[in-house]
């Protein structure tokens, strides 16, 4: 996905917005005698006081989903977030489209109808409409939502709360990918167990088809060329001795 890391996510609990809106109803309502002439806008935004970027986003979905998988997932749960757009296309056809073509052609052959390509076209159309807030952060001013805090009582701040200081993003975060798992996907938490030996079998794939390519990329570029083994001999003799070193002085100390 094309985004920045440190472009600021901006995201906002739906129930703090609902929330931030009663309390703005209900302040306009209690000025009406000393209302100002100016509109009051409310900014409601986590950017300025509470900061969740994006690279942290995909850090925690990734730690959500690789601990409460998805049942059936066709690969192993990763995200790739760069700003470089050669790369982003890279990681689209290694990533997306090459397991999606591979797994239509799949389906063809035993007679079923393809729909991975089908499903990866929308979900890049989705991701290219994102593209530009996910590269860039905006400052917007919270004063207006800070008074509105202000002038509530402290019960009315517990029952409409909306402090997005308060937000602790590692739990959200969490919760959003279960609420996700559970109530957009239908999946049932009992169905964890299944999922992350499914998770397991994906890990052991990918493993089992990483060691043949390297083996196949040994047999047809390293073991015929004489050149090749000697650059390959010597990055491997660099790496023993890096690491000879690391032991050295590991056990100086």
């Amino acid at each position: 996905m094309r985004a920045s890391n440190d472009a600021v996510a901006d995201l906002v609990p739906v129930d703090v917005v609902i929330n931030a809106t009663l309390a703005a109803a209900w302040y306009s309502g209690s000025q009406t005698l000393k209302r100002s002439k100016n509109i009051m806008v409310y900014n409601c935004t986590t950017g300025g006081i509470n900061p969740f970027r994006w690279g942290e986003v995909e850090y925690h979905v990734i730690s959500t989903f690789k601990r409460n998988p998805l049942e059936q997932a066709f690969r192993r749960p990763n995200v790739n977030l760069t700003s470089n757009h050669l790369i982003n296309q890279y990681w689209i056809a290694v990533s997306h489209k090459a397991p999606a073509f591979l797994y239509d052609l799949y389906l063809r052959l035993i007679g079923r109808e393809p729909r991975m390509m089908k499903t990866i076209t929308r979900l890049h159309k989705a991701m290219m409409v994102l593209e530009y807030f996910t590269s860039h952060s905006w400052v917007w001013s919270n004063e207006n939502v800070t008074m509105l805090i202000g002038q509530m009582s402290q019960e009315d701040k517990k029952v409409f709360n909306f402090d997005v200081r308060q937000l602790h993003w590692a739990e959200y975060m969490e919760s959003y990918c279960m609420g996700t798992k559970k109530y957009v996907l239908n999946e049932e938490l009992s169905g964890l167990p299944a999922a992350r030996k499914h998770l397991n079998k994906l890990r052991n794939i990918r493993y089992t088809f990483n060691t043949v390519l390297v083996v196949l990329f040994w047999r047809v570029f390293i073991a015929r060329s004489q050149m090749a083994r000697n650059i390959w001999y010597f990055v491997v003799s660099l790496c023993f001795k890096f690491l000879s070193y690391f032991r050295a002085s590991s056990s100086m100390r």
